[in-house]
């Protein structure tokens, strides 16, 4: 297996310390890319998580063959926040098509189902969980969140986020709509 097919294939399995390293290389990037553009800090972390459901969806479907996750991944998350900054009328920025997506309105459809089935998911964690997920996912030290949170030590807090999001994969598996997004 290469190096960039052993990437896919923890990308698309959840791989924790994968997608920690993906979320280290590329969130920074996004977010001042969304702050400079007139965003939020909540904007960039939704525009983030929406763009990776984008990469895996079109991953799942074999539609798509990424030599680089970091460059696809930006670009995504940049087109998407220039098509929801023009719709929420907060600037008016030039809409470059980064990625064709013409022949994935079908694809752009299932992607919002799985993203409201992530979400509402996410919602049934209790509020630890979703503290933890949340200092994760904005790169949030594992000392750092030992802290906050009160746990004896970094691997305690290591321990909690993996098995929240554990859960969190688990309930979204689940469902019977992810089989049916899946089979999309």
């Amino acid at each position: 297996m290469t190096q960039k097919e052993d990437s896919i294939h923890k990308f698309l399995n959840g791989d924790a310390a994968f997608l920690k390293q993906l979320y280290a290389k590329n969130y920074y990037g996004v977010e001042t890319y969304i702050l400079k553009n007139s965003g939020t800090k909540d904007n960039a972390k939704d525009i983030f998580q929406h763009g990776l459901l984008v990469l895996y969806t079109l991953l799942k479907k074999d539609k798509l063959q990424v030599s680089s996750f970091d460059n696809y991944l930006f670009s995504v998350c940049k087109n998407l926040w220039i098509k929801q900054s023009s719709q929420n009328s907060v600037t008016k920025l030039p809409l470059q098509t980064l990625v064709d997506e013409s022949p994935d309105l079908a694809s752009f459809h299932v992607e919002q189902l799985q993203w409201s089935l992530y979400k509402e998911k996410y919602e049934l964690l209790k509020e630890t969980c979703k503290s933890i997920i949340k200092m994760t996912l904005a790169n949030i030290s594992y000392a750092e969140i030992s802290k906050k949170l009160k746990y004896p030590n970094e691997n305690a807090a290591r321990q909690k986020a993996f098995r929240c999001k554990t859960k969190l994969f688990k309930m979204i598996k689940s469902d019977s709509r992810f089989k049916n997004l899946k089979n999309n």
